[in-house]
């Protein structure tokens, strides 16, 4: 008989416990950031476009770099969206732990731990981390951090976002990138509003180190605008870059209907165009629904003389969906 009430009460305080698990890690489950919220999406080429000879450069340049800033964190997120559908290694009320864990192939050089906490606010904090393989007291270095807003859902879901890449490759041999790279977000059924910064990021050893900021704004319709801007050498490649060897401050932004129509305009200031009397180069660019150049016009300000503008081709009227040139917010 006492057997039999232990074992009835050891299942109850059991059941009791997953219970406990399963509300907050469940929760967190609903909360955790999808790959497809902090996607930026730009209109398909592959859907739209009639014509590839005559493909807006400006377009293309927009749809590189989302792609871009895409593979610079899509991997971290969907690797914690398939961790978290396992049940937790360990927790308690507050808090839940799936690891230590080494990679089936063995090769790896560490050993993975993800963390996630509830807060007082109802908040949620998470952390990716990792640590020596062969060194079971060193420390758990936190290499991809965020926090989830209250009340985080998969329709409805804000929050922030780290990626360290020097702290990773510190502790993993096999990281060879460099860098932090931000992330704020605010996706509300569809519409998104990111935030993404890199800070001294290098994908690789061997790539060119980046400073840069982007803003995404679209909506569930798939309209939408995306601002950048960077840090680079407006002469490089040219015979004046060594000569020039400033970098130059470049913004852009690049906005587009549903169907595809889009303008891109770039504002370009600062450094060896200052030194050069230049007050800003100037930059737009218009494209049909198959990504089609229609217009295309530089402008040069250089005081006290008016802006000098270069027609390029086609005529003002290919804007008709956005008529102005607008300068990025960031």
């Amino acid at each position: 008989m006492k057997h039999a009430i232990f074992l009835l009460m050891f299942s109850t305080l059991f059941t009791l416990a997953c219970q406990k698990e399963n509300t907050v890690a469940d929760r967190f489950i609903k909360a955790v950031p999808r790959e497809y919220m902090v996607r930026l999406d730009v209109p398909d080429a592959e859907k739209h476009l009639k014509d590839q000879g005559d493909v807006a450069e400006s377009y293309l340049t927009t749809v590189r770099v989302t792609r871009d800033v895409n593979t610079a964190v899509r991997n971290w997120l969907l690797w914690v969206e398939a961790i978290v559908r396992y049940p937790a290694t360990s927790f308690d009320d507050t808090s839940s732990t799936w690891g230590p864990w080494e990679p089936d192939d063995g090769l790896s050089s560490v050993v993975y731990r993800f963390r996630m906490w509830i807060n007082e606010d109802e908040s949620f904090d998470y952390a990716f981390e990792l640590r020596p393989k062969n060194d079971a007291g060193a420390a758990f270095v936190p290499v991809y951090t965020g926090h989830v807003a209250p009340g985080g859902l998969p329709t409805q879901n804000s929050g922030t976002m780290r990626f360290d890449f020097d702290a990773a490759a510190a502790v993993d041999l096999a990281v060879d990138s460099a860098g932090v790279i931000t992330v704020a977000y605010d996706y509300r059924d569809g519409q998104k509003d990111i935030t993404v910064a890199f800070l001294n990021w290098k994908e690789h050893t061997a790539s060119t180190l980046l400073t840069a900021n982007y803003h995404y704004v679209a909506s569930a319709a798939g309209d939408g605008h995306f601002d950048f801007e960077t840090w680079a050498d407006v002469h490089a490649g040219t015979d004046e870059a060594a000569l020039y060897p400033g970098l130059e401050h470049w913004r852009l932004r690049s906005r587009w209907t549903p169907e595809g129509e889009g303008r891109s305009d770039v504002l370009i200031t600062g450094e060896d165009l200052t030194d050069q009397g230049v007050e800003d180069f100037r930059q737009s660019e218009c494209w049909d629904g198959s990504f089609r150049s229609g217009y295309l016009w530089r402008q040069v300000t250089i005081p006290p003389d008016p802006a000098y503008t270069e027609l390029l081709w086609g005529d003002a009227s290919a804007c008709e969906a956005f008529p102005d040139f607008s300068e990025p917010e960031l």
